[in-house]
């Protein structure tokens, strides 16, 4: 509903430093984030609601965060789960990350520029990607560097399929419009047209209210 809504909308923004003017293209994120991914707009604003807070502080895009949700959704961990495990991620992200295997020793995932800001977090997830490590191992890492509440949402990150990242994040890329066109969708057809009707009459209630509502307090009052 539309209350709901608004407050996922309003306090993402908040988290990620963005203005009012921005709720369309974050309403658009959601929509599209959704739409390709075994999640909702209520999942994801849950999820937001955790990590939303410390992804702006990190400088990280509401764009690429969506993304990384949607990823673990896809793997069946959302709403709550995937918003706490993305906050642990994302903390961990901020420090030093290495990966240790028998294929290649050590090596160091670089997660900040030159200047110190941070990279953004789908090139830093995709550095993460390694196909030299096993199952073992990266299991080993994930724990190592998120612990164990969070290890299987960035287990989901690593093993997540390149079709499915590519998807999501084109989806994502090019989402402006999204929200519109899905909301299109759902009222063509008798359910939508039956709502807008609906809205119009109480619209005109309003507007009937409005115009007898110096009359009938008149006549209460006397």
């Amino acid at each position: 509903d539309l209350a709901t809504t608004s407050d996922i909308v309003t306090d993402a923004l908040t988290a990620f430093g963005l203005t009012a003017q921005d709720s369309g293209h974050f309403a658009d994120v959601l929509a599209a984030a959704s739409s390709n991914a075994n999640t909702n707009v209520s999942m994801l604003g849950e999820s937001f609601k955790y990590c939303a807070p410390i992804a702006g502080a990190l400088g990280f895009s509401c764009e690429d965060t969506a993304e990384a949700l949607g990823l673990m959704a896809n793997a069946g961990i959302k709403s709550t789960q995937s918003g706490t495990s993305m906050r642990s991620i994302m903390t961990a992200l901020s420090g030093e990350v290495k990966f240790c295997s028998a294929a290649f020793g050590e090596m160091e995932i670089a997660t900040s520029n030159s200047d110190g800001s941070m990279r953004s977090l789908s090139d830093i997830l995709a550095d993460c990607r390694v196909d030299q490590m096993s199952e073992s191992e990266k299991a080993s890492a994930a724990e190592t560097l998120v612990g164990k509440n969070a290890m299987s949402g960035f287990l989901a990150l690593m093993n997540a399929a390149p079709s499915d990242i590519d998807k999501l994040s084109g989806a994502i890329a090019n989402c402006d419009g999204t929200s519109l066109s899905m909301a299109e969708t759902m009222q063509d057809n008798l359910a939508g047209q039956l709502t807008i009707l609906k809205s119009q009459l109480e619209e005109l209630a309003i507007s009937f209210g409005e115009i007898l509502m110096p009359v009938i307090r008149d006549i209460i009052t006397k």
